[in-house]
């Protein structure tokens, strides 16, 4: 049995490093004498032109590197195939390159190829896991080196996703900045930088800073030639020209982008966002076939269950066309694809729709779903026990949204009262004094001496250092964590915790009173105003304290205030 089990483990290892269109491969004479630099520099220039070719060249590295017995040289191989491919064999390639890395010991190589299974998950809408490789990667990369920030630059596109345009901008900004610091900006990434940029000022609606990297990047497109960039780039001049109102001019652009997309279609969201464009072009101009367009963008969606909410937005345009043409199959059909996609949404983790369409929002979009379903098949009894199934659905889920309703009213409530009254000790949660009060008793000097301590701790905002904690206060008090823990139930009638989640809670609410400009920033960034390291914790606080949440409370001073 463990001979057996042996012989599988062999099989399995040699079918991790040779499995992927590499088996039985032999290396070209032309290449045997070839380093690895070599090969790379072949590699790159062939890459954007013959697919075919390249491959051989990583396939020369893969194979070379296992004959030599050189991992460095087998991890470049390894990192060629995973930029030829975006297939699931993508994985095995990184993971191939992953086990080289470590039998190398190698930091660099190791960030690189959990930088590139970040990328590759966030092309698959799979974020969590994306945001996972990236931080394995930072883990390993050289603080200030290049990799360093191309991961930040990679995490500042998460941030996108979830509409925190600031951060975003941060990230992608001081990877753009590291570049030109250090003259790197004849490469392949300065000209992705760029278009990042372009990218994520076109989504935050900023056109004209959004035109002036499509701009930067093209000219160093001409150095690079590289037909997928130049597309991507011309996507999003397309879409900043539709959105300035020039359709005549925006729509050879994205019809060109489109062209270029699939004659290389590794990036079939990219296809979906420059179709939905050509889409709503030809919509606003009265031309049926924005169906076509728009049918093309559900089949990737579906196919790929990878969506945006910027290409939700197909839905809502099918229904209504169809509901104005009386095809309530299609109407149907629509509603339901809609529902999923909200699903999927949903289910990424991502912000909620900031505005969803008031005809078509989800409980008006089941309650039709069922209206349409009852009028197609009103002769069929059979159906019957579906509409008794989807009217406890709408029962359950109009309970649900009353009592949303209720407490979204009761977290209204305390916002109001809370402009107008401070944060009291009275507010704030305390210990049980019979469970959790200590039995030992104090000295009185030393609580005196605490008392003083903890006052001046409480005078100059110590509490808003991300880092306090009971051990590293009580080494400032010059006493040990049991004994400053008892001082503090003893003196303020709360745990540790308590205490200093009542003083940050408690100062944030009065600066939000009296600081119009800290009422507008994110709520990530008042966060980290009131000491805390995420926004959960602030938020988990901050209701405990006041049973309302920190988007209320400052809705509703901003109410107040007009």
């Amino acid at each position: 049995m463990q001979k057996k089990i042996f012989i599988y483990l062999l099989i399995l290892c040699q079918s991790l490093y040779f499995s992927q269109s590499i088996r039985g491969f032999r290396i070209p004479d032309s290449l045997r004498n070839k380093s690895i630099t070599q090969i790379e520099n072949s590699f790159e220039k062939t890459l954007y032109i013959n697919k075919g070719k390249a491959e051989i060249y990583a396939n020369t590295a893969v194979v070379g590197g296992k004959k030599d017995r050189d991992n460095e040289k087998m991890a470049e191989g390894y990192q060629m195939l995973y930029q030829l491919n975006n297939d699931k064999s993508t994985l095995l390639y990184l993971d191939s390159m992953i086990t080289v890395s470590k039998k190398m010991q190698s930091p660099e190589y190791l960030s690189k190829a959990y930088r590139n299974k970040g990328v590759y998950y966030y092309y698959a809408a799979e974020y969590s896991k994306s945001l996972d490789n990236y931080l394995i990667a930072k883990n390993y990369a050289k603080k200030g080196s290049e990799i360093y920030y191309n991961i930040n630059s990679c995490i500042g596109l998460l941030k996108l996703e979830l509409e925190d345009y600031q951060e975003a901008l941060k990230l992608l900004l001081g990877y753009k900045q590291y570049l030109e610091k250090n003259n790197f900006t004849n490469g392949i990434n300065y000209e992705k930088c760029l278009y990042n940029l372009a990218y994520t000022y076109h989504v935050s609606n900023k056109i004209d800073s959004s035109n002036y990297y499509v701009k930067r990047g093209f000219e160093q497109n001409l150095k690079s030639k590289d037909k997928d960039l130049y597309a991507s780039l011309s996507l999003v001049l397309g879409i900043n020209t539709f959105k300035q109102g020039n359709y005549n001019l925006a729509l050879p652009i994205l019809e060109r982008a489109s062209k270029l997309f699939k004659e290389n279609p590794n990036n079939v969201q990219n296809i979906a966002l420059v179709e939905y464009y050509i889409g709503k072009i030809l919509y606003h101009t009265n031309n049926e076939k924005f169906l076509d367009r728009f049918e093309e963008v559900d089949s990737i969606i579906t196919k790929t269950k990878n969506v945006s909410y910027e290409l939700r937005n197909t839905y809502p345009i099918l229904i209504d066309y169809y509901k104005k043409t009386g095809d309530k199959e299609k109407q149907l059909f629509y509603i339901e694809h809609l529902l999923s996609v909200d699903s999927i949404l949903s289910k990424n983790n991502k912000l909620l729709t900031t505005e969803i369409n008031k005809k078509y929002d989800t409980p008006l979009l089941l309650k039709e779903k069922e209206i349409l379903i009852s009028d197609l098949s009103s002769k069929n009894y059979t159906l019957f026990w579906i509409l008794g199934i989807a009217g406890g659905a709408m029962i359950y889920l109009v309970y649900l949204y009353k009592e949303n309703k209720k407490k979204l009213k009761n977290y209204q409530n305390k916002a109001d009262l809370l402009t107008e009254h401070s944060v009291t000790p009275d507010t704030i949660e305390t210990i049980d004094s019979q469970k959790e009060r200590p039995k030992i008793t104090l000295s009185n000097d030393k609580l005196e001496q605490l008392s003083r301590q903890l006052n001046e701790f409480e005078i100059e905002k110590r509490f808003l250092d991300k880092k306090i904690n009971l051990d590293l206060l009580s080494k400032e008090f010059n006493t040990n964590r049991a004994y400053l823990s008892r001082s503090v139930n003893e003196l303020k009638g709360q745990n540790f915790s308590q205490y200093l989640n009542a003083l940050r809670i408690q100062y944030i609410v009065n600066e939000l009173k009296t600081n119009k400009n800290l009422q507008k920033l994110t709520i990530a960034a008042i966060a980290d105003e009131a000491g805390y390291n995420n926004v959960e914790s602030f938020t988990n606080a901050f209701k405990k304290i006041t049973d309302t949440l920190p988007s209320y409370f400052i809705k509703a001073l901003q109410g107040n205030s007009k």
